[in-house]
Protein backbone atom coordinates (compact mmCIF):
# COMPACT_ATOMS: atom_id res chain seq x y z
CA UNK A 1 0.00 0.00 0.00
CA UNK A 2 1.41 3.21 -0.59
CA UNK A 3 1.70 6.53 1.92
CA UNK A 4 -1.69 8.00 0.54
CA UNK A 5 -3.50 4.90 0.89
CA UNK A 6 -2.49 4.34 4.10
CA UNK A 7 -3.39 8.12 5.05
CA UNK A 8 -6.91 7.56 3.17
CA UNK A 9 -10.02 7.53 5.20
CA UNK A 10 -12.77 4.50 4.28
CA UNK A 11 -16.76 5.53 5.16
CA UNK A 12 -15.22 8.55 7.19
CA UNK A 13 -12.99 6.80 9.36
CA UNK A 14 -10.10 6.82 10.64
CA UNK A 15 -7.22 6.14 8.03
CA UNK A 16 -4.71 3.10 8.88
CA UNK A 17 -2.22 5.20 10.11
CA UNK A 18 -4.80 6.72 12.54
CA UNK A 19 -6.24 3.04 13.79
CA UNK A 20 -2.54 2.26 14.56
CA UNK A 21 -2.25 5.48 16.47
CA UNK A 22 -5.58 4.79 18.67
CA UNK A 23 -4.61 1.12 19.19
CA UNK A 24 -1.03 2.88 20.97
CA UNK A 25 -3.68 4.65 23.05
CA UNK A 26 -5.55 1.57 24.19
CA UNK A 27 -1.94 0.24 25.23
CA UNK A 28 -0.81 3.28 27.20
CA UNK A 29 -4.49 3.67 28.94
CA UNK A 30 -5.58 0.19 29.52
CA UNK A 31 -2.04 -1.52 30.47
CA UNK A 32 0.29 0.94 31.06
CA UNK A 33 -2.01 3.65 32.62
CA UNK A 34 -4.29 0.74 34.34
CA UNK A 35 -2.51 -1.97 34.83
CA UNK A 36 1.23 -0.71 35.57
CA UNK A 37 -0.01 2.84 37.42
CA UNK A 38 2.23 4.99 35.03
CA UNK A 39 1.29 8.77 35.51
CA UNK A 40 2.26 9.71 31.90
CA UNK A 41 2.37 6.59 29.60
CA UNK A 42 1.09 8.04 26.64
CA UNK A 43 3.19 8.36 23.40
CA UNK A 44 2.94 11.40 21.48
CA UNK A 45 1.32 9.97 18.91
CA UNK A 46 -1.51 8.02 20.79
CA UNK A 47 -4.81 9.26 18.99
CA UNK A 48 -7.81 9.31 21.74
CA UNK A 49 -11.55 8.51 20.41
CA UNK A 50 -13.31 10.98 18.77
CA UNK A 51 -15.69 11.62 21.88
CA UNK A 52 -12.77 12.62 24.22
CA UNK A 53 -10.64 16.02 23.78
CA UNK A 54 -7.46 15.57 20.75
CA UNK A 55 -5.06 16.55 23.66
CA UNK A 56 -5.85 14.61 27.16
CA UNK A 57 -5.11 16.79 29.65
CA UNK A 58 -1.62 16.39 31.67
CA UNK A 59 -0.74 14.24 28.90
CA UNK A 60 2.26 14.23 26.29
CA UNK A 61 -0.02 13.45 23.66
CA UNK A 62 0.47 15.32 20.82
CA UNK A 63 -2.85 16.28 18.60
CA UNK A 64 -0.97 17.97 15.66
CA UNK A 65 1.50 14.24 15.42
CA UNK A 66 1.22 13.58 11.90
CA UNK A 67 3.31 10.37 12.26
CA UNK A 68 4.11 7.94 8.60
CA UNK A 69 2.65 4.28 8.27
CA UNK A 70 6.45 3.20 9.22
CA UNK A 71 6.59 5.82 12.29
CA UNK A 72 3.10 4.26 14.02
CA UNK A 73 3.85 0.77 13.16
CA UNK A 74 7.50 0.89 14.72
CA UNK A 75 5.48 2.53 18.15
CA UNK A 76 2.94 0.16 18.34
CA UNK A 77 5.74 -2.84 18.01
CA UNK A 78 7.43 -1.56 20.84
CA UNK A 79 4.02 -0.99 22.60
CA UNK A 80 2.77 -4.46 21.65
CA UNK A 81 6.49 -5.78 23.25
CA UNK A 82 5.39 -4.32 26.58
CA UNK A 83 2.24 -6.13 26.65
CA UNK A 84 3.66 -9.37 25.82
CA UNK A 85 6.35 -8.65 28.63
CA UNK A 86 4.11 -7.36 31.05
CA UNK A 87 1.63 -10.22 30.63
CA UNK A 88 4.08 -13.20 30.62
CA UNK A 89 4.62 -12.12 34.35
CA UNK A 90 1.24 -11.89 35.61
CA UNK A 91 0.26 -14.44 37.80
CA UNK A 92 -3.46 -15.66 39.04
CA UNK A 93 -3.45 -13.51 41.49
CA UNK A 94 -2.28 -10.67 39.62
CA UNK A 95 -5.49 -10.77 37.60
CA UNK A 96 -7.91 -10.30 40.28
CA UNK A 97 -5.82 -7.22 41.66
CA UNK A 98 -8.11 -4.33 41.95
CA UNK A 99 -7.39 -1.25 39.71
CA UNK A 100 -9.80 2.48 39.47
CA UNK A 101 -11.95 3.26 36.66
CA UNK A 102 -14.49 0.77 35.80
CA UNK A 103 -12.41 -2.54 34.77
CA UNK A 104 -12.63 -2.73 38.65
CA UNK A 105 -9.29 -5.54 38.17
CA UNK A 106 -6.59 -6.43 35.79
CA UNK A 107 -8.35 -8.71 34.24
CA UNK A 108 -11.04 -6.30 33.59
CA UNK A 109 -8.63 -3.79 32.24
CA UNK A 110 -7.08 -6.80 29.62
CA UNK A 111 -10.48 -7.56 28.52
CA UNK A 112 -11.08 -4.54 27.57
CA UNK A 113 -7.45 -3.89 26.14
CA UNK A 114 -8.18 -7.26 23.77
CA UNK A 115 -11.36 -6.38 23.03
CA UNK A 116 -10.68 -3.14 21.53
CA UNK A 117 -7.40 -4.34 19.49
CA UNK A 118 -9.02 -7.05 18.42
CA UNK A 119 -11.79 -4.79 16.93
CA UNK A 120 -9.55 -2.06 15.96
CA UNK A 121 -7.58 -4.92 13.89
CA UNK A 122 -10.95 -6.14 12.54
CA UNK A 123 -11.25 -1.95 11.04
CA UNK A 124 -7.89 -2.08 9.40
CA UNK A 125 -7.94 -5.17 7.37
CA UNK A 126 -11.59 -4.41 6.71
CA UNK A 127 -10.47 -0.84 5.61
CA UNK A 128 -7.09 -2.38 3.61
CA UNK A 129 -9.47 -4.95 1.72
CA UNK A 130 -11.52 -1.63 0.73
CA UNK A 131 -8.52 0.18 -0.90
CA UNK A 132 -7.39 -3.04 -2.00
CA UNK A 133 -10.81 -3.48 -4.18
CA UNK A 134 -10.77 -0.09 -5.47
CA UNK A 135 -7.51 -0.18 -6.68
CA UNK A 136 -9.21 -2.80 -9.21
CA UNK A 137 -12.25 -0.43 -9.75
Amino acid sequence: FSDEELHRRVNNEWCTVDSLRHVVLIIDLWLSKAVLGEQDPFHPIALPPTFMPPKLPGTSIDPDARPTFDEASEVLRGRLATVRTSIDKLTPDDLERAIGGHAKTVGGALCVLFGEMTAHNRFINRDLDIIEGSRSS
